[in-house]
């Protein structure tokens, strides 16, 4: 069998999943860096983000580039490399409830659970649909004590992930 007539069915294949599963396409400099970034390719991901971030046209588009910059830089240990990201990601867009969840996290893995459930609380009134400030605030409300609430916010994350997996 040829290596053409191999790739026929997975390609059929992912074209039927991407009809189920629509999503970004597969050349977006965000897809693409989250997917390296996932993957442990700290340098490809590095790439795509600032792709993305050359090719923004919004100021929210500028800042879920620059928080993705920001992810990276807590992966490769640089954490003032990540604060410098998140304040540009913040100046470019004040209501990046991306940005702000990430500087949550920042918090929470600080041991300042108060000042993360503030952030996580901040990001959610700005975007109440936003998964990850869910999930994180749960998270947190846990290590506060708060368990019957973080079981809340828990569950709010799963069935918001489980829509946008839907979409």
């Amino acid at each position: 069998m040829t290596a053409s007539a191999c790739k026929s069915p997975t390609v059929s294949f992912f074209d039927r999943l991407r009809a189920v599963f629509p999503g970004r396409a597969a050349d977006d400099p965000l897809v693409r860096g989250t997917r390296a970034l996932d993957r442990g390719r700290l340098d490809d991901a590095q790439a795509a983000f600032r792709e993305a971030l050359g090719l923004a046209a919004t100021a929210g588009q500028a800042a879920t580039a620059r928080n993705k910059l920001a992810v990276l830089a807590v992966h490769r240990g640089d954490r003032e490399g990540a604060v410098e990201q998140l304040v540009l990601a913040l100046e470019a867009d004040a209501r990046s409830a991306a940005a702000i969840t990430t500087i949550g996290n920042l918090l929470l893995e600080d041991g300042d659970v108060g000042e993360a459930i503030a952030h996580y609380e901040a990001a959610l009134r700005i975007d109440d649909r936003y998964a990850p400030a869910y999930h994180n605030f749960g998270v947190a409300l846990h290590r506060s004590g708060r368990r019957a609430e973080a079981v809340r916010m828990l569950r709010q994350a799963t069935r918001l992930e489980t829509r946008m997996v839907r979409r």
